[in-house]
Protein backbone atom coordinates (compact mmCIF):
# COMPACT_ATOMS: atom_id res chain seq x y z
CA UNK A 1 0.00 0.00 0.00
CA UNK A 2 1.87 2.86 -1.10
CA UNK A 3 1.55 5.80 1.50
CA UNK A 4 1.03 9.77 0.91
CA UNK A 5 0.04 13.17 1.84
CA UNK A 6 -3.55 13.60 0.53
CA UNK A 7 -4.52 16.97 0.76
CA UNK A 8 -7.94 16.43 0.08
CA UNK A 9 -8.21 15.07 3.19
CA UNK A 10 -5.60 18.09 4.87
CA UNK A 11 -6.07 17.84 8.51
CA UNK A 12 -6.40 13.50 9.08
CA UNK A 13 -4.11 12.96 6.30
CA UNK A 14 -1.29 15.15 7.28
CA UNK A 15 -1.48 13.83 11.54
CA UNK A 16 -1.65 10.37 9.64
CA UNK A 17 1.47 10.90 7.77
CA UNK A 18 3.12 12.75 10.63
CA UNK A 19 2.43 9.72 12.78
CA UNK A 20 3.70 7.22 10.53
CA UNK A 21 6.91 9.06 9.43
CA UNK A 22 8.09 9.82 12.89
CA UNK A 23 7.21 6.20 14.51
CA UNK A 24 7.29 4.40 11.43
CA UNK A 25 9.92 5.43 9.09
CA UNK A 26 10.84 2.18 7.74
CA UNK A 27 7.46 1.35 7.03
CA UNK A 28 6.51 4.38 5.86
CA UNK A 29 9.59 5.17 3.19
CA UNK A 30 9.31 1.76 2.31
CA UNK A 31 5.28 2.20 1.03
CA UNK A 32 5.34 5.80 0.07
CA UNK A 33 4.40 6.26 -3.32
CA UNK A 34 7.95 7.27 -5.43
CA UNK A 35 5.81 8.94 -8.36
CA UNK A 36 2.04 11.32 -8.08
CA UNK A 37 3.95 15.00 -8.14
CA UNK A 38 5.59 16.94 -6.14
CA UNK A 39 2.26 19.09 -4.46
CA UNK A 40 1.38 16.80 -1.43
CA UNK A 41 5.03 16.43 -0.32
CA UNK A 42 5.75 20.20 -1.13
CA UNK A 43 2.32 21.43 0.89
CA UNK A 44 3.51 18.44 3.68
CA UNK A 45 6.89 20.51 3.67
CA UNK A 46 5.18 24.16 3.64
CA UNK A 47 2.99 22.95 6.56
CA UNK A 48 5.39 21.92 8.63
CA UNK A 49 8.05 24.96 8.31
CA UNK A 50 5.45 27.58 8.59
CA UNK A 51 3.96 25.99 11.78
CA UNK A 52 8.13 25.98 13.19
CA UNK A 53 8.19 29.39 11.34
CA UNK A 54 5.55 30.95 13.44
CA UNK A 55 5.92 28.72 16.99
CA UNK A 56 9.52 29.89 16.92
CA UNK A 57 8.96 33.51 16.06
CA UNK A 58 7.39 33.58 19.14
CA UNK A 59 10.15 31.98 21.39
CA UNK A 60 12.47 33.80 19.10
CA UNK A 61 11.43 37.09 18.16
CA UNK A 62 12.21 36.32 14.58
CA UNK A 63 10.12 38.74 12.87
CA UNK A 64 10.01 37.20 9.48
CA UNK A 65 9.50 33.63 9.78
CA UNK A 66 7.81 33.14 6.65
CA UNK A 67 10.66 34.42 4.64
CA UNK A 68 12.92 31.62 6.39
CA UNK A 69 9.95 28.93 5.45
CA UNK A 70 10.12 30.00 2.35
CA UNK A 71 13.97 30.15 1.85
CA UNK A 72 14.04 26.72 3.74
CA UNK A 73 11.80 25.57 1.00
CA UNK A 74 14.04 26.02 -1.54
CA UNK A 75 17.03 24.51 0.15
CA UNK A 76 14.91 21.18 0.20
CA UNK A 77 14.89 21.84 -3.75
CA UNK A 78 18.46 22.18 -3.96
CA UNK A 79 19.31 19.28 -0.86
CA UNK A 80 16.95 16.96 -2.73
CA UNK A 81 18.81 17.38 -6.01
CA UNK A 82 22.59 16.89 -4.16
CA UNK A 83 21.63 13.67 -2.56
CA UNK A 84 20.29 12.60 -6.00
CA UNK A 85 23.86 13.12 -7.46
CA UNK A 86 25.76 11.80 -4.95
CA UNK A 87 23.52 8.77 -4.48
CA UNK A 88 23.22 8.27 -8.28
CA UNK A 89 26.38 8.90 -8.96
CA UNK A 90 28.66 7.70 -6.01
CA UNK A 91 26.31 4.82 -4.98
CA UNK A 92 24.92 3.42 -8.02
CA UNK A 93 21.00 4.61 -6.60
CA UNK A 94 18.22 4.17 -8.58
CA UNK A 95 15.70 6.46 -6.93
CA UNK A 96 14.00 8.91 -9.07
CA UNK A 97 14.76 13.15 -7.95
CA UNK A 98 10.59 13.39 -7.57
CA UNK A 99 11.67 10.25 -4.93
CA UNK A 100 14.24 11.85 -3.34
CA UNK A 101 12.24 14.82 -3.08
CA UNK A 102 9.56 13.50 -1.07
CA UNK A 103 12.00 11.99 2.16
CA UNK A 104 13.58 15.35 2.10
CA UNK A 105 9.62 16.66 2.50
CA UNK A 106 8.63 14.21 4.78
CA UNK A 107 11.22 13.82 6.83
CA UNK A 108 10.87 17.59 7.72
CA UNK A 109 7.84 16.32 10.09
CA UNK A 110 11.07 16.96 12.60
CA UNK A 111 10.50 20.93 12.05
CA UNK A 112 7.21 20.63 13.89
CA UNK A 113 9.07 19.97 16.90
CA UNK A 114 11.54 22.64 15.87
CA UNK A 115 10.81 25.97 17.52
CA UNK A 116 11.66 24.35 20.91
CA UNK A 117 14.96 24.94 21.74
CA UNK A 118 16.81 22.07 22.25
CA UNK A 119 14.48 19.73 21.71
CA UNK A 120 14.31 21.09 17.86
CA UNK A 121 18.41 19.87 17.58
CA UNK A 122 17.06 16.57 18.73
CA UNK A 123 14.63 16.45 16.34
CA UNK A 124 17.08 17.24 13.97
CA UNK A 125 19.43 14.98 14.27
CA UNK A 126 16.47 12.53 14.55
CA UNK A 127 15.54 14.05 10.73
CA UNK A 128 18.78 13.01 9.49
CA UNK A 129 18.43 9.15 10.89
CA UNK A 130 14.74 9.76 8.85
CA UNK A 131 16.53 10.68 5.35
CA UNK A 132 18.98 7.76 5.91
CA UNK A 133 16.27 5.23 6.57
CA UNK A 134 14.09 6.63 3.63
CA UNK A 135 17.13 7.48 0.72
CA UNK A 136 18.14 3.51 1.63
CA UNK A 137 14.72 2.70 0.42
CA UNK A 138 14.02 4.29 -2.45
CA UNK A 139 17.45 3.83 -3.63
CA UNK A 140 17.96 1.18 -2.76
CA UNK A 141 21.17 1.14 -0.81
CA UNK A 142 22.76 0.50 2.32
CA UNK A 143 22.17 1.87 5.34
CA UNK A 144 26.17 3.26 5.12
CA UNK A 145 25.51 4.35 1.58
CA UNK A 146 22.89 6.25 2.45
CA UNK A 147 24.42 7.74 5.83
CA UNK A 148 27.22 8.95 3.52
CA UNK A 149 25.34 10.74 1.07
CA UNK A 150 23.43 12.46 3.92
CA UNK A 151 27.10 13.57 5.13
CA UNK A 152 28.46 14.09 1.75
CA UNK A 153 25.42 16.74 1.22
CA UNK A 154 25.97 18.39 4.41
CA UNK A 155 29.22 19.09 3.74
CA UNK A 156 28.65 20.39 0.32
CA UNK A 157 26.27 22.41 2.03
CA UNK A 158 28.65 23.68 4.24
CA UNK A 159 30.93 24.88 2.00
CA UNK A 160 28.37 26.44 -0.72
CA UNK A 161 26.94 28.72 2.72
CA UNK A 162 30.71 29.34 4.03
CA UNK A 163 31.25 32.55 1.83
CA UNK A 164 28.12 33.86 2.32
CA UNK A 165 28.59 33.61 5.85
CA UNK A 166 31.99 35.28 5.22
CA UNK A 167 29.56 38.51 3.19
CA UNK A 168 27.07 38.69 6.28
CA UNK A 169 30.63 39.17 8.61
CA UNK A 170 32.31 41.64 6.50
CA UNK A 171 28.91 43.12 5.63
CA UNK A 172 28.73 44.29 9.25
Amino acid sequence: MEKDFNPQEFVGSFIQVAKEVALRPKEFFGDMSRTGGFYPPVLFLAVCLAVRGILGSLIFFNPMPFIAALVSLVFAFIGAGILQFVLQQLFQGRGTYEGTFRVVAYSAVVQLLGWIPFIGFLASLYGLYLQVVGLEKVHEVSVGKAILAVVITAAIFVLIMLPFGGLLIMMR
